[in-house]
């Protein structure tokens, strides 16, 4: 039986953490404490990104021009990146903090952690740990963890559903 592979496709954070009109970054309404969402309106060349912040459940909005994003990876509160607002998609997990941004990122996890062979290619630098699964943290990585962390990345999953 052939074993389940990853193979690294150089998914950086900047690019897993851009929300899109089809998986928006999901937050926690700044107002009401449910969930929220992060999308990008436009991209002017001289002034970057346009964020908007909305709540289907209260109504808040907020918008945001950003050149540029903060993110604080290590933290218990990681946020969004452009207002600052804490992430949905955030629960304990290996006496740790796991959290995403969105869908895909939440995907990104699960094939990373159900792979029994993770590979990881240099790129044409030659260059293996640029990428988002190579900073993962070494709790994540470990195959002893694998279920838990699995069972989590479900919980965050139905959090983003039923939300």
């Amino acid at each position: 039986m052939e074993k389940k592979r990853y193979i690294d496709q150089r998914e950086h954070r900047f690019t897993i953490s851009k929300p899109t009109a089809s998986d928006p970054t999901l937050i926690v309404c700044p107002k009401c404490n449910k969930m929220a969402k992060v999308i990008l309106t436009d991209k002017q060349p001289e002034i970057g990104y346009k964020a908007k912040a909305v709540c289907s459940s209260c109504g808040f909005s907020n918008e945001k021009t950003s050149t540029e994003r903060a993110f604080y990876w290590q933290e218990e509160e990681p946020s969004d990146g452009y207002f600052d607002y804490r992430l949905w998609l955030k629960t304990s997990c290996c006496g740790n903090s796991l959290w995403a941004f969105n869908i895909r990122h939440l995907e990104l996890l699960e094939n990373y952690v159900t792979a029994e062979l993770r590979e990881n290619p240099k790129d044409e630098n030659g260059y293996a740990n640029a990428s988002i699964t190579s900073r993962l943290p070494k709790w994540i990585k470990f195959s002893k963890n694998r279920e838990q962390v699995l069972s989590c990345i479900q919980k965050l999953k139905q959090m983003a559903i039923s939300a």
